[in-house]
Order: C-alpha cells, then structure tokens, then sequence
C-alpha cells in the first residue's frame, strides 16, 4: 500500500486499470483528443484521483468527466508520463 499526506490508498488492480482507461478512451473519442494530449492527461489525473476517493462506477466516473471544463492555459505540464495500460 502507498502512504500518501497520510491516507493509505490501495494499489490499482489490472481490472481498475482496464476500466479506467475505457473510461478516458471513451472521453478522448467524445472530446475529438489524442490519448497522450495535454487535456487527457489532466483527466487521467483526475479521473484516477475519483477512483481513490471511491467513485468506482463507470458510468458515474464518465459523467463527470463529461462535465470537466478544461482551460489549457490553466493546465500545469510537468513532464510527467501520460496515462496508460501497461
């Protein structure tokens, strides 16, 4: 388990993994972006950080990545590694 500002949070099980992507996939196709763009990679962040916070229903998660209103401007890029399934 990884302790993270002192909150345990599991490890991402390959099932999580599979589901959270379809999830971002499907929000990619809707939003006409690249999986590895700047935008998904904001929503892989959040959509995962939902995930930790107990919101496991794929149909729940999408829907409020539906409702997610992206600024590139205001979107940090820190170099870190887009969302994946490997």
């Amino acid at each position: 388990m990884i302790h993270h500002s002192g909150i345990t949070k599991p490890p991402l099980q390959p099932d999580d993994v599979t589901m959270l992507t379809a999830v971002l996939e499907q929000w990619c196709r809707e939003k006409s972006c690249g999986i590895a763009s700047p935008e998904a990679q904001h929503v892989a962040k959040e959509l995962v950080s939902w995930f930790e916070c107990g919101i496991r229903d794929r149909h729940r998660l999408a829907g409020l990545m539906r409702h997610m209103h992206l600024d590139l401007n205001d979107l940090p890029i820190d170099g870190a590694a887009p969302f994946s399934a490997t």
